[in-house]
């Protein structure tokens, strides 16, 4: 369970046009270049959204697509859920109870992370959800303990966070069930100067990148990765315990979990996705940061856009993560910026590569409404996918419900 720790309309405005084609966040007037345009809208026309290249096996493409985002609008929907329970069904028939991580395969099925009922839900197109591997990790058994990651490959095997257990589990589309790393006991198995990296702590958020799953670990501040092939694992990044709040630095696929001076250090790693190249992006909740881990040629951690939570109560959040949970490389007409569940803001915010933030939904207040992203409320959003037409999906923790971010005309 996820603990409780703007959109923009896309303006056309050639008095605001700016050089960036994906415009800039609106801060005030004077950084609009014009007057009275910055109430609740981007400076500038974004302009075309081009996706990246090749096709999709979600039923998008991403090869060519392009989108005038000018006339459009980001609108929140409910996919499935209601009250805070236990229930399978379709849509509003279903129950969730603090869904926390979301993942999406190449068919376009979703496997959420139910992490208060101890088991992983599955959604399919039409919005009927199930219960993954019902037999063997049930809704409301013991074979999964407060799970809070999930990740799919593309052979369709859907690793499993089981964090109170302190391992990884595998579902293979057999329906069989495996550990993958981890001891699967109720203690916390820390390594940190342990001679076996095979143990875990609170295993969080989940990431493929073939051969390799990737794990945060959001209570000893490091990035684990397991060989899938022969089963092994080790420390990518961070330093453990007792290190200072914050440092970029180097990383390295190492066998120990001891860190090196140069070595960078998070407090509370959560989410994680996998972008090319060997890039991981990773929410640092407890830093209010979005982290940049590049794997090759050397590997190395870097922080996009401003590092620090807000100080102040009423302090301006709009530029600002604030105890962010979930991430999801864009796709589609989202590419080239990460897709954050700003949990503390209770809104969904892009980030390009340049730190540059950019809210698309939620008000900043908590609550639950559907509609036009400027107007929806969210209560604690924690875990996000996106599909290759650029949907956003969201686990809407404290809502108990699966939410669909899309953009549409007005």
């Amino acid at each position: 369970m996820v603990k409780p720790l703007l959109f923009f309309v896309l303006l056309a405005s050639a008095a605001c046009t700016l050089s960036n084609p994906f415009g800039v966040e609106c801060v005030s007037d004077q950084n609009c270049g014009c007057a009275n345009c910055c109430i609740g809208y981007r400076c500038t026309s974004v302009g075309p959204l081009v996706g990246d290249a090749g096709p999709s096996a979600d039923g998008g493409t991403d090869a060519g697509e392009i989108i005038d985002a000018g006339p459009l609008v980001w609108k929140v929907s409910t996919l499935a859920g209601s009250t805070r329970g236990n229930l399978n069904g379709i849509g509003a028939g279903a129950q969730f109870d603090s869904p926390s991580a979301i993942a999406i395969d190449s068919a376009g099925v979703l496997y959420v992370a139910d992490s208060n009922n101890n088991c992983v839900r599955r959604i399919d197109s039409d919005g009927t959800v199930s219960t993954l591997a019902p037999t063997l990790l049930p809704c409301g058994g013991t074979g999964l303990a407060d799970p809070q990651g999930v990740a799919v490959d593309g052979a369709g095997n859907v690793y499993i966070a089981s964090t109170g257990q302190n391992c990884v589990k595998v579902v293979t589309p057999a329906g069989a069930v495996e550990v993958v790393a981890g001891s699967c006991s109720q203690q916390a198995n820390e390594c940190m100067n342990s001679p076996n990296p095979t143990r875990f702590s609170r295993p969080s958020g989940l990431a493929f990148a073939d051969p390799f799953l990737f794990v945060t670990e959001i209570s000893s501040n490091h990035v684990r990765w397991i060989n899938l092939r022969d089963r092994t694992a080790g420390v990518l990044a961070g330093q453990g315990f007792g290190t200072a709040v914050i440092a970029d630095g180097t990383c390295g696929f190492t066998s120990q979990c001891l860190g090196s001076p140069s070595g960078a250090k998070f407090n509370g790693p959560g989410g994680i996705a996998a972008g090319t190249a060997g890039a991981l992006f990773v929410t640092d909740i407890y830093n209010c940061a979005l982290r940049k881990v590049v794997t090759q040629p050397g590997c190395g951690v870097t922080t996009l856009g401003r590092t620090g939570c807000p100080m102040f109560v009423n302090e301006d959040t709009r530029g600002i993560l604030k105890n962010p949970f979930g991430v999801a490389v864009g796709r589609g007409p989202l590419a080239g910026r990460a897709v954050v569940a700003d949990t503390g803001n209770n809104r969904i915010t892009l980030v390009d590569e340049a730190g540059l933030l950019t809210p698309i939904a939620g008000t900043g207040t908590k609550g639950f409404l559907d509609g036009l992203g400027s107007e929806a409320q969210f209560q604690f959003p924690a875990g996000v996918a996106v599909d290759a037409r650029g949907r956003v999906f969201v686990a809407d923790s404290s809502n108990h419900r699966i939410r669909v971010l899309t953009l549409e005309a007005p």
